[in-house]
């Protein structure tokens, strides 16, 4: 045997090591994507309700934003209410000056992006798995072929075909959950930097009275 036989031997043999870790992998995917929807939806369910009549333009001409009843700042969705919250506790503490709140801002946003990694990594590692997923059982497939063994060779094409339907599948309902969560964030992250315009305008106001 030649040095690159061996070598084709060796990377058939590693191909064949990786098939269980990317079935396990695949399975894995499967059930984040299931609780990515899951979690989605009941999401979805408590925006609705806690966004109904809610209009960020029409609440701030209603009052202050610093010194607004509790009453008040209940028809606050609750990411704007933390921010407010934050915002208040960073003033007890004297954190608010030189670029304190711009600083709050920034990390509430930082947040609320790395709330969208998960669906986009799995949108890339589903496919990208079911493409490995087809390739592993082709090979075996190929070989039952060379060997007249059809009914092993069909067998392999199954699998090989369904890890990429699999793949694609969690790959797009990731890509599904990240397109609205990404509208949610981009719609909060609006509303935060409008009231922190108000906030920074009526601590400017405080300062020259």
């Amino acid at each position: 045997m030649n040095l690159l036989s061996a070598l084709e031997n060796g990377l058939f043999a590693l191909g064949q090591v990786l098939r269980f870790p990317v079935m396990v992998l695949l399975w894995v995917c499967v059930g984040a994507a299931v609780f990515m929807a899951g979690s989605c939806l009941v999401d979805y369910v408590a925006r609705i309700r806690e966004r109904r009549g809610f209009d960020v333009t029409t609440w701030l001409k209603t009052g202050t934003v610093l010194d607004a009843p509790d009453a008040r700042r209940r028809a606050l969705p609750s990411l704007l209410r933390a921010l407010i919250a934050d915002v208040e506790q960073a003033r007890q503490e004297h954190r608010i000056d030189a670029g304190g709140l711009e600083h709050l801002v920034l990390e509430s946003e930082e947040r609320l992006r790395h709330s969208l990694n998960a669906a986009r990594v799995l949108v890339k590692v589903g496919p990208s798995l079911g493409l490995l997923g087809t390739l592993i059982p082709m090979g075996s497939s190929l070989a039952s072929l060379a060997t007249g063994n059809l009914e092993a060779m069909a067998g392999q094409m199954v699998v090989a075909f369904t890890t990429t339907i699999i793949g694609l599948a969690t790959g797009t309902l990731a890509y599904v959950v990240a397109a609205a969560r990404q509208s949610w964030v981009n719609e909060t992250i609006r509303e935060q930097r409008f009231i922190a315009e108000h906030i920074a305008q009526e601590l400017k106001t405080l300062e020259i009275g």
